[in-house]
């Protein structure tokens, strides 16, 4: 990347991995670390949705190169909701739990992917400088409130 505009976005998707790989280390017995863990990643989640959708999807949902991506990204974004939403649902001892824990894992794994190899890339080359760093003034005014 030529700027840093995207640096804490990028840096949410390792926050994000970390805490999926350690619920997918955690045992059903361990009812109270796979609550906060699931909690904490469904906090995470929703503050990097947010932002992207507020402050980085807008701009590049208006731009020929970036509109289909961008349309992409939203529902990448409602498929993880729902999947939290379901996984909230289940009681960790049912068998199901991890197999949809690892869905969502393969789905965001899937959406990272398509941000920092082509959407961030594609923003740098369609957004002007000056977009660039509003958006990214904007990201870290958003993480850091």
């Amino acid at each position: 990347m030529r700027t840093e505009t995207f640096a804490l976005l990028v840096k949410d998707h390792k926050v994000v991995e970390g805490i999926i790989d350690e619920l997918l280390e955690t045992r059903a017995s361990d009812k109270k670390r796979r609550q906060d863990l699931l909690n904490t990643l469904k906090k995470e989640l929703q503050t990097h949705e947010g932002i992207e959708e507020s402050v980085v999807y807008p701009l590049l949902e208006a731009k020929k190169s970036t509109h289909d991506l961008t349309l992409e990204a939203y529902q990448e974004h409602h498929v993880v909701d729902i999947l939290l939403e379901e996984l909230d649902a289940l009681d960790f001892k049912d068998q199901d739990w991890k197999a949809k824990l690892t869905v969502l894992q393969e789905n965001l794994e899937h959406h990272v992917k398509e941000e920092e190899d082509g959407l961030f890339p594609q923003a740098e080359k369609v957004l002007t400088s000056e977009q660039l760093k509003h958006i990214e003034q904007r990201i870290a005014e958003a993480k850091s409130s």
